[in-house]
This record gives structure tokens, C-alpha cells and sequence, in this order.
């Protein structure tokens, strides 16, 4: 591990948060720039390091950093469910008839393609990229989906292809480059285009819980934004809000919860929600020319 500049600004200048064991006992360390505020793992393990914590149990065996099965239609479904619900909020069904019949999109870190077969299935010409092996073979033998297994900034270098839509759902706190990738997109993007970023939110409720919040999975999350971070982050790039939520509260359903439990998470939920102070963010920018 090494310690490097800042993603967003460039500054080499960082206090320190916290530090956390990962699930294979490796400690890291949790920073926040003095310049921009950008929270992150600093030294920061390079992306063969991290791989490591990729392998397809992080996908079939559940942890608190991954899936209970991810290639289940119980998962499947849920995932659905909540970005159904992100992109009513953020206008996107609007914009979407607006488009053409042509209209094109792709996935970054599109695991097991949920998102990409969705878009299909609603007649766009869907497509996405991922570099874990197992959601790529599932993506392409179950769903039939077109996926590409490379990394998103050694992927048509040139710039060739250009879409409508362009996503990152729960994607840019995994990147080592996320600055660079959210360049390329803009890159890739036709004029008018829009990019949908989801990603947990660094706010109160992640300060309060500290260590034990549950998106401090460390080091499979690199980068924790704020929401006012993410947005000039964006905007510095040349895209242009047109919508954002944040949603969560924080407390994880269970089926033997009490009655008490679930109301107290439905009204929770629904507060945080209100107040924009969820723990989840979900982005929706667009490329004016």
C-alpha cells in the first residue's frame, strides 16, 4: 500500500477518521482530505491487492460486505425494486420518453446485469462492464446480455462509442480512478445524455456510526462521498444536476423483526428520506453538449 493524492483535488495532505481490519484481518485507514474533504482509504492497497476480496464467495456467501446469493431471483428482485424506486424519483421515466427508438446505454460495474437486462427489456440497446468473472459469465450464459469483461478506463480507448445513458449504480466507491472514470463517461456521453451515479453517502449518519457503519467495508469501498462533494465533483467535469435523492436509514429488515422494528424503520426510512439525510444517494446529471 502507498499513500497517494487525493482522487478529486490532487492535494497529499489528509486527517485521520478511523482505522478498520478488513474480513482478511489486514488493517487500513480511513482519511479525509484537508483541502476538499473527500473521504477515502489512504494508503490505499493497488487493484491486485484488492482483488483478493473479489472472488465469487463475495457474491454467494453472505458478509456484511457481500450478497446472500446474488444470482438469486430473491436478489434479483430486490435489487430491481430499488432502482425502479431511484429512477421514478429522479425523473428518469420522463426523460426516457423524450428519446428515440435507438437509444443506447451502458452499465460500468454492472455485476451480474440486472440493471443492463432491465433497460432491455424496456427496448433500449443495453449493454455493460464489469471485471469480476462469475457476474460476467451469469450476465452472459443466464441472462443473455451483452458484457464486457475489462476495466472501464482500458475500454474503447478512443472513445468510439457514444450513448445515451450512462450508469454507475454502487460502482464509484470501488474505483481506484473514480475522477478518471467520471471523465471517460462524460467522454462517451452523445450531447443531452444523462449519467445516473448511486453510491452510499458519507453524512451524520455515517459519522455517528463510525467503524461500524455499514457501508465502512474497507478496502472493497475506496472513496466515501458526500453529497455536496459528489455534485461539485460532477459539475467540475462539466455535467449538470438535474436531480438527486438520498434515501436509508440504516436499519437492515429481518424477518423475525418485531412490530415495533418495523415501524419504527418505515417511519425512519421515510424521515431521512424527507430530510435528505439518507445514508444512500443516488445522482442523475446531464451532458448538455
Amino acid at each position: 500500500m502507498k499513500l497517494i493524492s487525493c482522487n478529486n483535488c490532487g492535494a497529499e495532505k489528509f486527517s485521520f477518521i478511523l482505522e478498520k481490519e478488513s474480513s482478511l484481518n489486514e488493517l487500513f485507514t480511513v482519511v479525509k482530505c484537508k483541502k476538499c474533504g473527500l473521504v477515502q482509504v489512504n494508503p490505499q492497497p493497488t487493484f491486485e491487492e484488492v482483488g483478493k476480496y473479489y472472488s465469487d464467495e463475495y457474491f454467494t456467501k453472505r458478509t456484511d460486505r457481500g450478497y446472500d446469493n446474488y444470482y438469486s431471483d430473491k436478489i434479483k428482485n430486490e435489487i430491481e425494486r430499488v432502482f425502479t424506486l431511484n429512477l421514478q424519483d429522479l425523473g428518469f421515466f420522463e426523460w426516457e420518453k423524450t428519446l428515440y427508438a435507438g437509444r443506447s446505454t451502458i452499465d460500468v460495474g454492472c455485476a451480474a446485469g440486472y440493471f443492463v437486462n432491465f433497460l432491455r427489456n424496456r427496448g433500449w440497446d443495453a449493454s455493460g462492464i464489469e471485471i469480476a468473472e462469475g457476474p460476467v459469465n451469469f450476465a452472459r450464459k443466464e441472462l443473455g446480455l451483452n458484457v464486457f469483461r475489462n476495466d472501464f478506463l482500458e475500454w474503447d480507448t478512443g472513445f468510439s462509442q457514444k450513448f445515451d445513458l450512462i450508469t454507475l449504480w454502487a460502482s464509484i466507491e470501488h474505483l481506484h480512478k473514480p475522477k478518471e472514470t467520471l471523465k471517460k463517461i462524460f467522454k462517451h456521453l452523445r450531447p443531452g445524455g444523462r449519467i445516473i451515479v448511486s453510491t452510499c453517502r458519507y453524512g451524520i449518519l455515517a459519522k455517528i456510526r463510525g467503524k461500524n457503519w455499514r457501508y465502512m467495508n474497507v478496502p472493497e469501498h475506496l472513496y466515501y462521498y458526500s453529497l455536496k462533494g459528489l455534485i461539485s465533483q460532477c459539475e467540475g467535469i462539466g455535467f449538470k444536476l438535474e436531480s438527486r435523492l438520498t434515501y436509508g436509514s440504516g436499519m437492515t429488515s429481518r424477518k423475525d423483526a418485531s412490530l415495533f422494528f418495523r415501524l419504527s424503520k418505515y417511519f425512519l426510512d421515510r424521515f431521512v428520506k424527507i430530510t435528505n439525510q439518507g445514508d444512500m444517494m443516488a445522482l442523475m446529471f446531464k451532458k448538455e453538449n
